[in-house]
């Protein structure tokens, strides 16, 4: 007799090959880190397998969390594994034999996040090892969350330029400056049904400065005040050399991030970026001409 029961979650966590990602947005970019991480059944310690007339149920898990719970529960020939008293084995008669001297099972997986369990029957026979049930393919846990990451709606990557109003002069100090602000998403995993939460980190910023000419940097420049040292380390400035009509002025910024999940202490790294493409402004360049003033009395 087959039936649902609850069972505990955990989650396992093993090394895989580099996977990659691509962007869904037009004006963004995914790149993959180096690692990434799987999540998987992990099989009983010894080896052998659980078959014959056993009188308890086996699980099989590993001694780490989290990861998904596998528990192996005889059905009988006579009366209910799950009954008369036992919790699970077949005290009124002998397990249900199969194939070539084995015997049936019902496998329960829960899936991590999960409190119920799928279960499917299988047969067991003398030296065949446990097998890996369909329902717990190996989840790339890292890989989705940087899935998600890539579908996180990121800030515009807007430029401010100084002096305003659209103009600059030649051989003039302009600075440029954009939004970017760490701050925390909470992204939903449907493969093992969590939520983990992600904190994005504006960490590389290419500028273009619509004359053939860009420069990099890892902070987001600051608005000028008075007062304020324009050559001063929060500052991005760039001097342009000759007239422009309207050169296109843009800023791309990188977006790196990192996870905790619901039983995570400690934060680990997305293993990839995403960059936010910025839409150009239009900036004159224009060369100052001098001119005699009246002085004033």
């Amino acid at each position: 007799m087959i039936r649902s029961m609850v069972l505990a979650t955990a989650l396992a966590i093993c090394m895989l090959p580099p996977t990659s990602a691509q962007a869904d947005d037009e004006d963004t970019t995914v790149t993959p880190g180096a690692n990434t991480l799987d999540v998987g059944i992990v099989e009983n310690n010894d080896g052998g397998n659980v078959g014959g007339n056993a009188n308890d149920a086996t699980a099989i898990g590993h001694t780490s969390e989290p990861q998904p719970t596998v528990v192996y529960v005889p059905i009988c020939l006579h009366g209910d594994a799950l009954e008369n008293g036992s919790g699970f084995g077949c005290p009124t008669g002998e397990q249900l034999e199969c194939g070539e001297g084995g015997v049936v099972f019902t496998i329960f997986v829960t899936q991590p996040g999960e409190t119920t369990a799928d279960s499917s029957d299988t047969c067991i026979e003398p030296g065949d090892p446990p097998p890996t049930p369909e329902a717990t393919p190996p989840v790339d846990i890292p890989g989705e969350v940087l899935k998600a990451f890539e579908k996180v709606e990121l800030p515009a990557s807007t430029i401010s330029i100084q002096p305003p109003g659209g103009q600059t002069l030649v051989n003039f100090k302009t600075i440029l400056s954009t939004p970017g602000a760490k701050h925390q998403v909470t992204v939903h995993l449907d493969k093992v049904n969590i939520d983990v939460v992600l904190e994005l980190t504006p960490s590389h910023f290419l500028w273009k400065h619509g004359d053939g000419t860009g420069q990099e940097s890892t902070i987001a420049g600051a608005v000028w005040s008075e007062g304020a040292n324009v050559d001063g380390e929060d500052f991005i400035t760039h001097v342009y050399t000759k007239k422009l009509t309207a050169a296109q002025v843009s800023v791309d910024t990188t977006w790196s991030a990192r996870f905790k999940g619901p039983k995570d202490t400690d934060w680990r790294p997305v293993d990839g970026t995403v960059t936010k493409v910025g839409e150009p402004v239009s900036l004159a360049v224009r060369e100052a001409t001098p001119q005699l003033v009246t002085a004033p009395n």
